[in-house]
Formats: C-alpha cells, structure tokens, sequence
C-alpha cells in the first residue's frame, strides 16, 4: 500500500462528517459534566484542536505525548494515486499535562491534501526510561533530486521515515536512523514478495532497551534498530494467496512473554474482519495470533495482559463518498475473549495508550486542527476498568 491512508484521503465522506458533527459535540459536552469516576465505557473528550493526531504514549511524569502529522502546507508537491498533496512545516509535538496542551516542537515537516486532512509527518512517539522516540512516516524516494534551500523540501529530505530522539525541554529533535529509507531498499531487493514493491512507510515506534522497533505499512515488515542506528527486517507479514491487497503493518507492542504483537490494517482485504495481529518473536519467527478485525491502527497492553487495538473503521477500509468514518476498541484478553468499547463515540481513531484503568485513543485522528465542519483531532479517554 503506498500510503498508509491511501483510502482516506481519497474518500473522506464529507455528507457522513457532517452528520456526525452533532454526535461529537455531544461526546465534548458529555465529558465536560462528567463524574470523576464515570461507568465503565464512557468516552470523554480530554484534548481537541489538534492537528493530525495519531501515535500517543505517556511519560514518567504522567504526560501524555501526542504525535501531530500537521496539516500540510503551501509547497505544491503534485498529484498522485490519492490526489493533490501540499507540503509544509506544521507538524508538531503535542504535550498534554494537568489539563493544558502545549507543542514544545513545532515546524516538523507534513504533507496533506487541500484540505489538510489525512496527513503524513510525525505519526508515532514512544516514552521509555529517559528516551523519548519519534517515528516520521513514508521514505525520501520520492523527493526530487533539487538543491538545497527550499526549508520545506530540505525538512522533508531530513525526516521522512526516521526513527528520532525528541527532546521536548529544548524544542528539538535528533535522528537516530532513516528506517523507512533502509525498508526501501530491503523491499527493493524483495520485490518477488509483493507487486508493489519497493514500498516503505513507517507507522508506529517501540523502545525496547537500546532498541527501536518498527511497524512499516508500506514494507509490510516489523524493522529492528540497533543502538547504532543499523536497520534490519525481523520478520515479513505475508498475505494469502490472491489476496487483493497486502497486510500493511500498523503497530507494534510487547507482550508479557518477550514477543511482539503486530497488526494490520487489512491483512489482504479492504473487506470488514480481515485485519490480524501476529505475535512475532525477536528471532523472527511469526504466526498470526488472532484473526477478525477490521482496519487496526493502534494497540497497546495494559498491566493484566490485556492486549487493545483501535479499529479504524469497523465497516472495512472504503475509500468512497458512502466510507462510514466509525471505529471501536477490542480488548482481547489472554484468554482471547474479546470486549468492544467506544463504539458510536469514536471516528477515525487512530493511536492508542493505557494508563490508570483508562484506555486513550486519538479520535477524529485525520483531521486537522481547524477541520471540515468544524472537526479537529481529538484524544479520548475510555474507561475501561481496572
């Protein structure tokens, strides 16, 4: 898949966006006069008027950390299978702490349609220890070989799809590998695995001692980072056979017993129950866990070994006018028992973090700050228990 949101920018259903507006304002506005502790399964609204918001994790400190793609720019960079796209220099690092948002990095490169919405930039972060990881998206084959000096054009060519080390108290930022840039190359030297190939575009970040894992949508693969920087495949999410797409990676987490847990987003069909999630050990052997989702994009485990993932839309990735924007979380427990929450409550989710009984997603996850119909990017909070 040659962008993670190939689909969505394509379709947005605006007529069904603008049906909606009515059952967000009223999510906001539920959460404004809630109990403090509320019945398990209410959705409240703790953050809005963000940009683009996908990857979330919280800190030590009990801050959560927000990845804001941005919302493109004015550089024309041309059409391609999904339309129009426009560079600029607004995606950010949202830091949401004792009910204020703050952006302590800003000018972070994004690309987005006219409309700002379904943008791609800083799309995932990750708080372990005393490393704050980010993950840019897509890869540099597609900028123009063009001099320097163009800001826009020299940030894209400087982030896309590197793994990097934040650092909110300085406002900057430091590479510690071109990720998507390596998963090109491996899928290039692969191309007899899938007819899209060379393909890459990073999707999600996890830390783990001194090493970074990556989910890549694009190359289908979960990718390990060394702490020097070297980049290497682990394992390949393959499809059936005759499958109309491919599994595109989404998210990466680690299980109690060592392994990682990946999802999908399609797992070979744009049809509803066709994502998986595969449990990939770090030796690179991998079989597929669990099967029946829809369009996962975010996952995470809370502290009894639950395993979570946020489903994009539950109706099947649709690119058309008539695509429905709605979404859930599973809940899966080691047992495999599984338990929907948010469902007519969230849209477009997208990121997922835990913490104190509470799931967090970010909702609304393609729109941006100043959004058709007046939407923006939001982050929810669900309580799930616990």
């Amino acid at each position: 898949m040659k962008r993670l949101n190939i689909a969505v920018r394509a379709g947005m259903p605006a007529l069904l966006v603008a049906a909606l507006v009515a059952a967000g304002a009223t999510s906001a506005q539920a959460a404004t006069h809630a109990a403090p502790k509320p019945p398990v399964g209410t959705v409240q609204v703790v953050v809005s008027g963000l940009d683009n918001p996908r990857g979330l994790t919280f800190g030590t400190g009990g801050q959560l950390f927000i990845a804001e793609a941005g919302h493109g720019g004015p550089l024309d960079l041309g059409g391609g299978p999904e339309g129009p796209l426009f560079g600029g220099l607004t995606g950010r690092l949202g830091v949401w702490a004792n009910g204020t948002l703050t952006h302590p990095i800003t000018g972070l490169f994004s690309a987005a349609d006219p409309s700002g919405t379904a943008a791609e930039g800083l799309v995932s972060v990750d708080a372990k220890g005393r490393w704050l990881t980010g993950q840019f998206a897509e890869n540099t084959s597609p900028i123009p070989p063009v001099p320097p000096g163009n800001p826009i054009v020299d940030a894209a060519r400087a982030s896309l799809g590197r793994t990097v080390l934040l650092d909110p108290s300085s406002g900057s930022w430091s590479s510690v590998a071109s990720t998507g840039d390596a998963d090109f190359a491996w899928s290039a030297a692969h191309t007899n695995l899938n007819p899209q190939f060379p393909d890459a575009n990073p999707n999600t970040v996890l830390t783990v001692g001194s090493s970074r894992y990556v989910a890549d949508a694009g190359t289908n693969i979960l990718a390990r980072v060394d702490k020097n920087g070297a980049v290497s495949t682990v394992a390949y999410l393959d499809v059936p056979s005759g499958s109309v797409t491919d599994a595109v990676a989404t998210c990466v987490a680690q299980a109690p017993d060592g392994s990682f847990y990946v999802t999908e987003l399609l797992g070979g069909t744009f049809a509803p129950g066709g994502a998986r999630v595969w449990q990939v050990w770090p030796n690179g052997h991998a079989v597929v866990k669990w099967t029946g989702f829809s369009t996962i994009q975010g996952c995470g485990f809370d502290g009894s070994g639950n395993f979570y993932v946020t489903e994009f839309q539950i109706n099947g990735l649709n690119p058309s006018p008539t695509g429905n924007p709605a979404g859930d979380v599973v809940r899966i427990s080691p047992s495999g028992q599984r338990t929907t929450f948010g469902t007519g409550h969230l849209f477009f989710p997208s990121g997922f973090a835990f913490r104190g009984g509470n799931v967090y997603v970010s909702n609304w996850s393609i729109m941006p700050s100043n959004g058709p119909n007046g939407l923006s990017g939001q982050v929810v909070r669900i309580n799930v228990g616990g």
